[in-house]
């Protein structure tokens, strides 16, 4: 539908269509009567089957009801209405049958009925015999008489149709060829071309419903007026789509996702306007990847739980419509974070080098240490690029210290023992980094969009938190993170508050998996860890419960104190997994390398520290020293808002650059790495969320 008056058919308006009001009357009887004179008749009748056939045909345009007007007598377009709803057909002949109406778009003409209607012999007229006796036949009535006659609104014609011949149609004359304005309707503009491009054909161009109505609305508001292309080629809008699409790779993604056919150099309207919707189309399809990632991260597990930003499509055609330099825009679609950035610039280095050469997997085994010998020190001498010196088997000063090298670049103690962590390291940093850098700039787009001038990030497979301000950390420390049973989720919420001298409220499914069993063997034995058992607020005897009956109906509570699991205070940020970052009394694993330990919650190391940085962010120039809030310790539970809130972010990256500025790898804890692979394709076909296994674009 053009929506402005341009009909997206492609047909003239030819003279001689209109009928007189008396010639449409009888032909739409079926009946041609012929006056022999005074008050004789004579009847000619034509019948085919059963139904009418001859006269004017109807007309099939968006006019309704047949009435041969080429103007629409409503327009959907001119109303505000990006498509119209559907109705009953008043054209069940002519028309696709299955096809269900559409006033904006047109209707399909059945193949079937239309070769019946075109194949149907015409009868031969039979004459009547004349009337002997019984009342006149009334005749038709004249101009003057009631009958619609010619005037310059209903233009009619004075020589009979040629429809409806008033002698055997073998006799009739040729029909005249119709007037060249009839013969080749004139193209029609690009503006035409998208209307009707968007009155129906957009499932095609944007499968996502958002992106049809966002497509649909734009181009209305520009009264359908191309910005991607013009009549000499692309705008400059349109090569830098086509720019940045090519360029695509830079940012992680397959320029393959995005290609979009080049426009001829003499394209028509029909062309152009092709290529201007599938570049629109695509540029949300873009902005959408690169900004908020190419498939449903939840699809990993249920501990997979961000919130990505996934831009507006109306918004996106705006501000690369509107802007001095779409490039840019371009650009602001991707991560702002500074690790993104370095990330990309380390994938720039690596893909303008050859490719890696990918080795062997070392195999599980005990722990080497040197000087020993081992079957799989080879294998280890190859993925250290050690070169062999007498006895392969023999973990000699040279491998050792290559191995102490490889732990300080991945973050581990540098012992130049392969225990299980070292071990896990060097098979999960394998040759080609490529797909890791990828896979860890994709976890990138599923962080909120907007970089908060102040956040809290705990990057799980590192085992550290950081305080970052204007992007540069301010604060870090290491933490204690969830065992791989029972995981740290993946999520961002805001910093709201902090809670000294807490109470540990036992979770669910701490009660039925650790803490059920424990009191069935023995009913004190949490009593003895200062946990009391609560039912209706009131603690209770363990003693007296049954409890081969579950737990259900029971509550744990631990009170404040030395003991407790939280130790003396807890950063709440409200989440649905009932996470939060915490203090501990078992400050001793914080010396451990592999840090995975928890039941989901994060532990901190030096949390009155971490504590101080908080609150000069969420309660400046109000003088929260360490000091000033060890006051809080001790005694009953208290809590301590943050005026100014802060998101946290609970992220899981294997692979970033550190300090130095040398990229670093994390052993993949719990197969987020692998699965993000996996999903992409990094080494077999993409599982995405939409549609399972296939190039699937969300």
């Amino acid at each position: 539908m053009s929506g402005r008056g341009v009909s997206i058919w492609g047909e003239e308006r030819g003279a001689g269509r209109r009928r007189t009001g008396a010639a449409r009357l009888l032909t739409a009887a079926g009946l041609a009567l012929t006056v022999a004179g005074g008050t004789g008749f004579t009847v000619e009748a034509q019948e085919t089957n059963g139904s009418a056939t001859t006269g004017s045909a109807i007309a099939i345009d968006r006019a309704g009801s047949g009435t041969g007007d080429r103007a629409p007598a409503f327009d959907p377009g001119a109303a505000g209405m990006a498509r119209s709803g559907y109705a009953a057909s008043p054209l069940p002949l002519i028309a696709d049958d299955s096809q269900p109406f559409d006033m904006a778009a047109p209707r399909r003409p059945s193949p079937a009925t239309s070769a019946a209607l075109a194949m149907r012999p015409v009868a031969e007229p039979v004459a009547a015999e004349p009337f002997a006796s019984g009342p006149a036949l009334i005749a038709a009535p004249s101009v003057g008489e009631g009958a619609p006659g010619t005037g310059a609104a209903t233009p009619g014609t004075t020589t009979d149709s040629p429809a409806t011949p008033a002698t055997n149609p073998a006799a009739a004359p040729a029909l005249a060829p119709p007037p060249p304005a009839a013969q080749a309707a004139a193209p029609a503009p690009v503006s035409a071309r998208l209307a009707e491009i968007v009155s129906g054909q957009l499932p095609r161009l944007a499968p996502r419903q958002a992106d049809q109505q966002a497509l649909a609305a734009f181009y209305a508001d520009r009264q359908y007026q191309p910005v991607f292309t013009a009549e000499a080629g692309l705008t400059p809008l349109g090569q830098s789509a086509v720019d940045v699409f090519a360029a695509a790779g830079e940012e992680g993604l397959d320029p393959a996702d995005y290609s979009v056919p080049p426009l001829p150099a003499d394209a028509d309207a029909a062309q152009r306007a092709d290529a201007e919707m599938r570049l629109a189309a695509m540029t949300l399809v873009y902005a959408r990847h690169v900004q908020s990632g190419r498939f449903d991260p939840k699809i990993i597990s249920k501990d997979v739980d961000p919130t990505p930003t996934v831009p507006d499509a109306a918004t996106v055609l705006a501000q690369v419509a509107g802007a001095p330099d779409p490039r840019a825009v371009f650009a602001s679609f991707a991560p702002q974070y500074g690790q993104y950035k370095a990330l990309k610039e380390k994938l720039a280095t690596l893909m303008a080098q050859a490719p890696a050469v990918s080795h062997a997997l070392i195999p599980p085994g005990p722990s080497l240490r040197p000087g020993e010998s081992d079957p799989r020190v080879p294998l280890l001498r190859a993925r250290l690029g050690v070169a062999a010196d007498g006895g392969d088997d023999r973990y000699d000063s040279l491998v050792v210290d290559a191995v102490e090298d490889f732990q300080r670049q991945a973050g581990l103690a540098p012992d130049g023992i392969v225990g299980r962590g070292t071990l896990a390291a060097l098979n999960d940093t394998g040759a080609d980094p490529v797909p890791d850098i990828v896979a860890n700039m994709e976890r990138w787009r599923w962080v909120p969009h907007e970089v908060a001038p102040a956040y809290v990030m705990v990057n799980i497979p590192e085992f550290m938190v950081r305080v970052v301000v204007d992007e540069q950390p301010i604060h870090q420390t290491r933490v204690v993170v969830g065992k791989p049973e029972t995981q740290t989720p993946i999520l961002s919420e805001n910093m709201q508050y902090a809670v000294f001298n807490p109470s540990w409220h036992v979770p669910p499914s701490i009660m039925r998996n650790e803490m059920l069993p424990k009191l069935q063997a023995d009913p004190y034995a949490l009593q003895r860890q200062g946990i009391d058992v609560v039912r209706n607020g009131r603690v209770i005897d363990p003693g007296m419960v049954d409890w081969r009956r579950g737990t259900q109906g029971y509550a744990f509570r631990q009170e404040p104190g030395e003991r407790n699991a939280l130790g003396r205070m807890k950063f709440m940020f409200p989440n649905k997994h009932a996470v939060y970052l915490h203090d501990t009394p078992s400050r001793a694993l914080f010396a451990r390398d592999r840090r995975a330990f928890s039941h989901g919650c994060v532990r901190v190391l030096e949390p009155l520290e971490f504590a101080e940085v908080l609150f000069s962010l969420g309660r400046p120039k109000e003088g929260w020293t360490q000091q000033k809030l060890s006051r809080l310790l001790g005694g009953d539970e208290k809590s301590l808002p943050l005026k100014n809130k802060f998101p946290v972010h609970l992220v899981y990256f294997t692979t970033f650059v550190d300090g130095n500025g040398q990229m670093v790898s994390r052993e993949d804890l719990y197969g987020i790495n692998a699965a993000t692979k996996a999903n992409l394709g990094l080494g077999g076909t993409r599982q995405f969320a939409d549609r399972g296994p296939q190039a699937v674009q969300r």
